[in-house]
């Protein structure tokens, strides 16, 4: 792999090296070089699941069309993407406060509000060579069934393809429960420490746009809020109330956004069972014990939102 990022950043200079791999979290690695005297960092594919190229146009359309802070990219290529090393990234904190919580909202809610009627429909934004495109879905029901269809092709691999299909099921019986969604915009779609960080002056600058979607506002926020703030004991409801508050300071949450949340529930487990296979973040020897409690948990989930769903 080193050969590969030594010809990558031998493009984009005339004196460069590779100081040191920082990632190696499937489907991507990611490493830190140096390009003449200028610090930078490359993310590359390394699995047939990595899109590093449609990730680093989403991040450069963030850098220039938007006040959302991020660092700056200096090349988007075939298979990977370069930006400049921003220091207080590599020194992000661990820990989700308060103060970060509402920094947080602050910095979604701005991507939010630059991009609202940017977008003429839902779904993945693709690198088309130059900039961005988007195969549009009218609504999101439509965005959602394609999204979970997504993640199958790959649960199937692993025995998981039962839980996709019963979520996709249901999305496709009951379209109208995200029917007062709100208009797209553009989400971060992973929000936490290691991908946003504090600045010297309070602010946020994000990186990681792997998972970037175009999607209703809430989407953004329930994914941020179900993995890293209700599942950890550390984060109280102040904490996420300072998030809330946040976001609420630059612009509106929807009407019934909390109503809707079991819904979001749903499409995050079927997304986070995937993770847990393709990253490897589990003991290979409680990878299956974890997988089939997320099973389970999508079957509850889905028993419950039936239950609301006329």
């Amino acid at each position: 792999m080193n050969d590969q990022i030594e010809k990558i950043v031998a493009q984009c200079s005339t004196a460069s090296s590779v100081i040191r791999e920082l990632h190696d979290i499937p489907p991507y690695r990611v490493y830190e070089v140096e390009l003449d005297t200028r610090r930078a960092v490359v993310k590359v594919d390394d699995h047939r699941r990595g899109h590093a190229a449609d990730e680093g146009r989403v991040h450069e359309y963030v850098a220039t069309e938007t006040t959302a802070s991020v660092p700056e990219v200096l090349a988007v290529g075939a298979d990977h993407y370069i930006t400049v090393w921003r220091e207080e990234i590599a020194h992000a904190a661990t820990q989700i406060g308060s103060d970060w919580a509402h920094a947080a909202g602050v910095w979604m809610a701005t991507l939010h509000d630059d991009t609202a009627g940017v977008f003429d429909g839902f779904g993945q934004l693709r690198n088309d060579g130059t900039g961005l495109s988007l195969a549009a879905h009218d609504t999101w029901a439509d965005a959602v069934i394609e999204r979970i269809s997504h993640h199958r092709k790959y649960l199937a691999t692993k025995g998981y393809a039962d839980a996709a299909d019963a979520v996709e099921a249901f999305f496709r019986e009951h379209p109208h429960v995200f029917d007062a969604v709100g208009k797209p915009v553009l989400c971060h779609d992973d929000i936490h420490p290691e991908h946003l960080s504090r600045t010297s002056g309070g602010e946020c600058i994000a990186i990681d746009f792997e998972h970037a979607l175009v999607a209703p506002p809430e989407y953004d926020y329930w994914r941020t809020v179900m993995p890293y703030f209700e599942a950890s004991d550390a984060v109280d409801e102040t904490v996420m109330q300072a998030f809330q508050d946040g976001y609420e300071s630059v612009r509106p949450l929807p009407g019934g956004f909390e109503e809707r949340r079991q819904r979001y529930r749903l499409l995050n487990w079927v997304a986070f069972l995937e993770s847990l296979y393709l990253q490897q973040n589990v003991d290979p020897d409680k990878r299956e014990e974890m997988g089939d409690w997320m099973r389970t948990r999508v079957y509850e989930t889905l028993s419950e939102v039936r239950e609301t769903v006329g």
